[in-house]
């Protein structure tokens, strides 16, 4: 069943926003686990790269690009580097999917820009995000691979949707354990 909530009331909702904390505490050392770092590996079916005037990699075909834990599967990948390190790279698909597997994200959308240096991974057109069941979806959505914090912007005229499942009654957070 989904609900969409158009105004929380503190009260309420303090059961949810306190799971939700609880969550995102628990879930922090996910980021030390090294989500987004270490060297990147991409495979596809094709590559055209070019030194000058810009470092510019295309990949196009089954494209596979894996960072860390982070995984993402494109139509075509463009990696953009600035001194030889990359600075963005951009995926197109129909969708792009990308996987965290420790972090139990996973998500889609038309468009995938990440940006290592930065830690941020921006999905846009349809795009969802999933952490366990719970969806959030919107225009654009973008995730912070440190901070693990998401913001989400509607498409003119629409509005960012959630879905959002409580925790078991009489399960704490840490799944019933002390």
């Amino acid at each position: 069943m989904r609900i969409f909530l158009k105004r929380l009331s503190f009260r309420r909702y303090w059961p949810f926003l306190l799971a939700v904390l609880s969550a995102s505490a628990l879930a922090a050392p996910v980021a030390e686990q090294g989500l987004g770092k270490g060297p990147i590996q991409i495979s596809a079916d094709a590559l055209h790269g070019e030194n000058k005037p810009q470092q510019q990699a295309v990949y196009t075909g089954n494209v596979v690009m894996t960072q860390g834990d982070v995984v993402v599967h494109a139509d075509k990948l463009t990696v953009d580097a600035i001194a030889g390190k990359v600075h963005q790279a951009t995926a197109v698909g129909s969708p792009v999917t990308f996987t965290m597997s420790a972090a139990q994200r996973h998500g889609y959308g038309d468009t995938l820009v990440y940006k290592p240096g930065r830690g941020e991974i921006v999905l846009t057109g349809n795009a969802h995000l999933w952490q366990k069941k719970n969806e959030i979806s919107g225009q654009q959505v973008t995730y912070f691979l440190q901070t693990q914090q998401t913001a989400v912007t509607a498409a003119p005229g629409k509005r960012v949707q959630s879905i959002f499942y409580p925790a078991a009654a009489g399960r704490s957070a840490s799944g019933g354990r002390p």
